[in-house]
């Protein structure tokens, strides 16, 4: 790229210095039409880390919404059946006291008919509490099997909400992976694509560049020719002025000779035949020659 634009400015000064070889020949001036600048776009493309960026960004709001629904639920789930536990818990504590209060009573009741029938009675009411006793234990432990085992299932069931968020959430994350993954790809098939509409539009650009500028050339060509054949006339000199435009394009092939001459035989093959600035400013008699020397022969 350093070397493309060196040889671009050295190419711009032989330009220069031609322009005023040319100005002071004959009686006319060569004129020097205004250029037409079109502009390229530009375009930075993004890196794959921005990318990857603006992909988490898009779906930041569906990743935060849908691990939040995931936890909500699962807060729910859990609520509800910790509610559903500590009824159970309640309701067992409130038939144990139910339990443990009528039982007291029973044995009060036992002990008010010893005393107020005598110790004769005492036997009578130690078999009879024996018995209460007995009874008592005896639905206390149907009481703690029923709530019991339902209690136990509640806690495991408590338990394994945390182990199904997890679940869940390993879930979504692979779901979530998956269309990160998508979106980055669309992503760069669009910076590709952005990539390629610059290309092609900044290459018809330089095409339509290289025509304006070598329209105006040509125009300038032109108008210089015919500003020097009406010179010619009005002068009444014809001789001089067709000696000293021999000159001037002598002077030009000079330049041009030690310009391609500075370069190596592939590069002044390239110059001369991709520039059509060579054959606007050199009589046919001249170009020929220049042509032969870089473009002609080289191609041998």
């Amino acid at each position: 790229m350093a070397d493309r634009t060196k040889l671009n400015e050295e190419r711009e000064a032989l330009a220069d210095e031609i322009d005023r070889l040319e100005t002071v020949s004959g009686g006319a001036i060569k004129p020097s039409l205004p250029k037409v600048k079109l502009e390229e776009k530009s375009y930075t493309a993004p890196d794959d880390t921005a990318l990857k960026s603006s992909a988490e960004n898009e779906l930041a709001e569906y990743r935060v919404g849908t691990e939040n629904s995931l936890r909500q639920k699962s807060e729910a789930e859990k609520t509800e059946l910790e509610a559903k536990r500590d009824a159970y818990a309640d309701s067992r504590r409130s038939n144990e006291n139910e339990l443990e209060q009528r039982y007291a009573d029973a044995v009060r009741a036992i002990d008010n008919d010893v005393v107020r029938r005598g110790l004769a009675r005492s036997s009578v009411a130690t078999v009879e509490r024996g018995a209460l006793e007995r009874e008592y234990l005896g639905k206390s432990a149907d009481i703690a099997r029923e709530y019991n085992s339902s209690i136990a299932k509640l806690e495991s069931d408590i338990a394994a909400v945390d182990r199904k968020l997890q679940d869940a959430l390993n879930d979504f994350n692979l779901t979530y992976a998956a269309k990160l993954n998508q979106r980055l790809t669309e992503l760069k098939a669009e910076r590709e694509q952005k990539m390629q509409e610059v290309i092609e539009y900044n290459n018809g650009i330089k095409q339509k560049q290289a025509e304006l500028d070598r329209n105006r050339a040509k125009t300038e060509s032109d108008l210089y020719s015919a500003a020097l054949d009406q010179a010619d006339k009005e002068t009444n000199i014809d001789k001089a002025l067709s000696k000293r435009r021999e000159e001037v394009y002598r002077e030009v092939y000079k330049k041009m000779d030690e310009f391609l001459g500075s370069m190596d035989r592939t590069q002044a093959l390239m110059e001369i035949n991709n520039h059509s600035f060579y054959r606007q400013h050199l009589s046919n008699y001249y170009y020929n020659m220049l042509y032969d020397k870089y473009g002609r022969e080289n191609r041998e």
